[in-house]
């Protein structure tokens, strides 16, 4: 870390400002180090936070300057320091001192200022750390306690204690603040050597790790000020049952299809995965097929049932998720499954795979179902948009959106939008490029639903808060009319 000085400030400014500005980026060091052109500070202590055990400045002396006068100079200071000169050089060493003591020290700038060959005011001085406090922190301890409060997300940075997510709020847990050996340590024990290395070279990567008993963890590591920092999701061992999701039937419906495209839809952490995860087992449960996964990295586990499933990692059992998918269809599957649907070469194999007689599961970052239809479209050229849209008409199954949202007494549940393709008037819609006349075939059609339909119903049921029912709707004057007894043409739709 590099900081610089202003002409106010005293080396012992320097030295505050700098430490608390490294323990917010880094953690809390045991011994660290300032360094400018002419001097040098290192302190140490097993709490820096509170005590300063060990203080030493050491700097240059100007030239024509007596180590005795330095001596004198040292001898005159309201407190016992020890001075040591040697080849123009000055080493200075401060008795252990608390926080709170420090503007009681500041005639030791006076001293330092008198006798440097230029004045430290305005410089910059480099800030390193020594080494760090070893607080006995252990990862696999958190993991346990994300288990134990059903928390979905472990955030994990230096410079800060370790967050957990827990019905989608972040909240503190009672730990020490984590430093950057700390980190260092976490994705060692979470990865391996090779993981650290990819790491540093690309400066952000994701692996999955096992915790027996626990569950299978999506590590994604990336660099903040210079640390490794790491976020962490959980994933059951087995996948959630379908019939736990609180999800209506007609998605379950989706994966008795033998071919289509499947697309399942919401913002990061909106339950994606966990949904294509129950539909994957739900086939594997009832149906003997062979099952693809492409994933980056592999996030549920599944064990083959009735099904053979051939799990695969981009980076690890293949270059991409475009390669894997036009390798699939060699591999005799009948249902594939695409971790996400990242770019236009993987679109185009996942609707080609499609077409061809397969059942495509896959995942999009949209907030509706009809932003996703434009998503996939406006992914190509002008001039292949129209036979895009004729083959993503006649291979579209269906497209679900979710948005998770917490239940009265605690817990989440999914907010369902359900677009279902295959209908003549879903199909003539994306076919002509009419697709702004989706949302109001949804809202009028007894298998579909729209967001604030799904939320009228769960608050009329006593399943979510009104705050949380307004907060999936799109229409929110609708929603306040239907609850009212209110019932216009528009209230009508959302209540069907």
């Amino acid at each position: 870390m590099l900081i610089g000085s202003k002409s106010t400030d005293t080396i012992l400014d320097v030295f505050k400002i700098g430490f608390t500005e490294f323990t917010i980026e880094s953690g809390l060091p045991e011994e660290l180090s300032f360094i400018s052109r002419l001097c040098k500070m290192t302190a140490r202590g097993p709490d820096l936070a509170k005590r300063v055990d060990f203080l030493q400045i050491n700097f240059k002396i100007k030239d024509g300057v007596n180590p005795q006068q330095v001596a004198d100079a040292g001898a005159k200071l309201p407190f016992a320091v020890r001075l040591d000169t040697d080849n123009g050089s000055c080493v200075l060493t401060l008795p252990p001192f608390e926080w709170h003591h420090l503007p009681q020290l500041t005639p030791i700038d006076a001293l330092v200022e008198q006798f440097v060959p230029r004045t430290l005011r305005s410089d910059s001085w480099e800030v390193k750390v020594v080494s760090f406090v070893d607080q006995g922190l252990n990862v696999n301890r958190m993991i346990e306690e994300m288990q134990t409060k059903d928390a979905s997300d472990l955030h994990l940075r230096a410079g800060s204690p370790p967050f957990i997510r827990v019905d989608n709020y972040l909240e503190a847990m009672d730990m020490p603040v984590i430093t950057a050996a700390d980190m260092e340590q976490f994705a060692l024990q979470l990865g391996s050597q090779e993981v650290l290395d990819l790491l540093a070279s690309e400066r952000e990567t994701s692996w999955q790790f096992h915790a027996a008993g626990v569950g299978y963890l999506r590590v994604s590591g990336y660099y903040k000020a210079g640390a490794i920092a790491l976020a962490i999701r959980m994933i059951p061992e087995r996948p959630v049952p379908f019939k736990d999701l609180h999800i209506p039937d007609v998605v379950r419906q989706i994966a008795d299809s033998q071919r289509g495209l499947f697309l399942v839809c919401g913002v990061t952490g909106s339950g994606k995965s966990t949904t294509l995860a129950s539909m994957v087992q739900y086939i594997n449960e009832s149906r003997h097929t062979h099952i693809i996964t492409v994933e980056d990295p592999v996030e549920f586990v599944y064990r083959d049932a009735k099904s053979l499933i051939s799990q695969r990692q981009v980076g690890r059992d293949t270059y991409s998720y475009a390669n894997a998918l036009r390798g699939a269809l060699r591999e005799d599957p009948d249902v594939i499954l695409v971790g996400e649907m990242r770019d236009m070469d993987t679109i185009r194999a996942a609707v080609s795979a499609a077409e061809t007689g397969h059942l495509v599961f896959s995942t999009l970052h949209t907030m509706t179902t009809v932003d996703t239809v434009n998503r996939v479209i406006s992914y190509f050229p002008q001039a292949e948009r129209d036979l895009i849209r004729q083959e993503l008409a006649y291979s579209l199954r269906g497209i679900v959106c979710q948005r998770l949202l917490r239940r009265k007494g605690g817990g989440r549940i999914p907010c369902i939008e359900i677009l279902l393709g295959g209908k003549p008037i879903v199909r003539d819609a994306i076919l002509e490029g009419e697709l702004d006349k989706l949302h109001g075939i949804i809202e009028v059609d007894g298998d579909m639903q729209t967001f604030d339909q799904h939320a009228v119903e769960m608050y009329q049921n006593g399943i979510i808060e009104k705050s949380e029912a307004v907060s999936a709707c799109s229409n929110e004057a609708a929603f306040e009319r239907i609850i009212s007894g209110i019932k216009s043409s528009e209230g009508r739709r959302l209540l069907k």
